[in-house]
């Protein structure tokens, strides 16, 4: 039986509860798994009543989103305009995985939405440029309920201020807020 959290954290892309309350409180996380964690869900409850579903790793599987899981990936762009391009992204198997939504700032990729086929949204990254006054060029990671992921730091790459070299990566949500405060009180 899947136990009732306060709240959750991702490693290494797989969520993991922080604090098992009773099913009824005001707000609650069910995480939801297989023994061999094959599939993964968060659902999340108000009062005991079912809101949304959080995650599902049929959808999108965070584990999957490390480089080298990705090398067969193809991207497609769909639409484009100066503030925002919409790609469909493809597996090895030539499946419609997602589509992501690019929205711009003076030429900066500073957002993406990834939805589902169906259009259901999955997650979000937020893209940090130090070109345009932020404190390091970063790239966040978001599951559809603002929680962290992953992040990435970024070298920067001469005159163009585009990501340069990765020159740190973290697969722990509970580190990753360490990492945004400068993001943030940005």
């Amino acid at each position: 039986m899947s136990k009732y959290y306060r709240d959750y954290v991702w490693k290494e892309g797989i969520p993991y509860g922080i604090e098992a309350i009773e099913p009824k409180a005001p707000l609650t996380f069910k995480i939801a798994m297989d023994p061999y964690r094959k599939r993964i869900a968060i659902e999340k409850y108000m009062n005991g009543i079912f809101e949304s579903i959080i995650y599902d790793s049929a959808l999108l599987d965070f584990r999957h989103l490390k480089p080298t899981e990705q090398t067969a990936w193809q991207k497609v762009i769909i639409s484009e305009n100066e503030q925002k391009v919409v790609a469909a992204i493809h597996n090895q198997d030539d499946r419609l995985i997602l589509f992501e939504t690019y929205t711009f700032e003076k030429k900066f990729c500073r957002s993406c939405l990834s939805t589902s086929g169906h259009g259901i949204n999955l997650s979000s990254q937020k893209m940090f440029y130090k070109i345009l006054g932020d404190p390091f060029n970063s790239v966040i990671l978001f599951d559809i309920n603002d929680h962290p992921v992953t992040f990435k730091r970024y070298e920067e790459d001469g005159d163009s201020g585009e990501f340069g070299e990765l020159s740190e990566e973290i697969w722990d949500g509970g580190k990753i807020p360490t990492m945004m405060s400068p993001l943030i009180a940005h």
